[in-house]
């Protein structure tokens, strides 16, 4: 009874091992679009940029969907340069599915090292 125990133990600390490493993958996704890819966010028909890509969940066929994390940027009428809060409020992040953007693989991507963020007035290249 011992070496039974022993043995599903093992295949339990196997299993959570497995996924672990799918989960904490750092490998960015080969079919994924390039980082700095300009792409459209359908679900918020807005302009964005690809800043990084990881698989997410499976898909009916088991097949992973790549998730694109996106930096949204502000729409034309709403955008008021230099007026101060408001500004960064028109920026933000999300993840989408790959279903959900449209990329833009006509325009070279954009330099992701030219891109900086403020955080309470910091700047973070």
């Amino acid at each position: 009874m011992h070496n039974d125990d022993s043995i599903l133990v093992k295949k339990i600390k196997d299993a959570f091992k497995g996924l672990e490493e799918e989960i904490y993958s750092d490998e960015y996704p080969k079919e994924a679009m390039p980082k700095g890819t300009y792409v459209r966010a359908k679900r918020l028909d807005r302009l964005g940029i690809i800043t990084d890509a990881f698989y997410g969940d499976k898909d009916a066929d088991k097949n992973k969907i790549i998730v694109y994390t996106v930096l949204v940027l502000p729409k034309k009428e709403y955008y008021i340069p230099d007026s101060g809060d408001n500004r960064r409020k028109n920026y933000y992040i999300t993840n989408e599915y790959e279903y959900e953007v449209i990329g833009y693989l006509m325009m070279n991507p954009v330099d992701m090292s030219e891109i900086s963020i403020a955080v309470d007035e910091r700047y973070i290249p």
